[in-house]
């Protein structure tokens, strides 16, 4: 089971890494004003639109920038989180990891419902998307499945709380 776990710990400091990096840097440019970015990222987006044919992201709809946003205030600190709690070991990384998760696996759900009901995506597109479906199942079963699983606290084993059993 250590080697999973080691695997899984793996992917989610990956992609929390990809996260970190293209949340504010490549997704910002979605819901901030261009004048907040270098030319060499604005450059950078206008290639990926291109390459990949992200209409998503050329076009702004009013849901995506809602999901960049939510990516730029809630996602952004818990991918940081995550690398820092991984890889220092911290308990509450089971937490963090359940947060990023769900928030991935919710703002996928619109995403890929258009880029399949569209039929306006490309192939490559979708495998750009795609491991990040993969990404938030794994990160959810790790924030559900690690630690312990049953966790004794010291109130638990406090004179008062053995008195109100009784």
């Amino acid at each position: 089971m250590g080697f999973v776990s080691g695997a899984v710990d793996a992917v989610i400091v990956l992609f929390s890494a990809v996260l970190i990096l293209a949340a504010p840097l490549i997704d910002g440019q979605i819901c901030l004003p261009a004048r907040f970015f270098h030319p060499v990222l604005i450059d950078l987006k206008r290639w990926y639109v291109e390459e990949f044919g992200d209409y998503l992201s050329k076009e702004k709809p009013h849901f995506l920038v809602g999901l960049a946003w939510i990516e730029i205030v809630l996602l952004w600190p818990l991918s940081i989180a995550n690398v820092y709690g991984i890889l220092a070991r911290r308990p509450w990384v089971a937490t963090t990891s359940l947060m990023a998760g769900v928030s991935i696996i919710t703002s996928m759900a619109p995403l890929m419902a258009e880029l399949l009901g569209s039929g306006r995506s490309s192939d490559k597109l979708l495998q750009i998307y795609s491991p990040f479906v993969a990404f938030s199942v794994l990160a959810i079963l790790k924030g559900l499945f690690s630690g312990p699983l049953h966790t004794v606290t010291k109130a638990s084993h406090a004179p008062s709380a053995r008195k109100k059993r009784a």
